[in-house]
């Protein structure tokens, strides 16, 4: 097991912020408030949102050898669109 790099995004305003939770829920994620962590698929990942900078930092901590990081940023990515 190995961890990515941490990822952030700008320019996420409270309400994208709060979509996205909802978003990431209906995926099966077990998320709530500004920061925590959740496993999913066999891998952790970490976040922290800072509403004042409009920022959210996602990070995969935990994750099968065999899967690249940029799949898995990608897939975030898209996600969240």
């Amino acid at each position: 097991m190995s961890s990515c790099p941490p990822m952030t995004l700008s320019e996420v305003t409270p309400e994208k912020y709060q979509e996205l939770m909802l978003k990431a829920q209906a995926q099966g994620l077990e998320l709530s408030g500004e920061s925590g962590s959740t496993s999913f698929q066999g891998m952790e990942f970490e976040w922290n949102y800072d509403a004042a900078a409009r920022s959210l930092t996602i990070q995969c901590t935990n994750k099968p050898f065999l899967i690249p990081c940029s799949v898995i940023e990608s897939k975030i990515r898209g996600a969240i669109g």
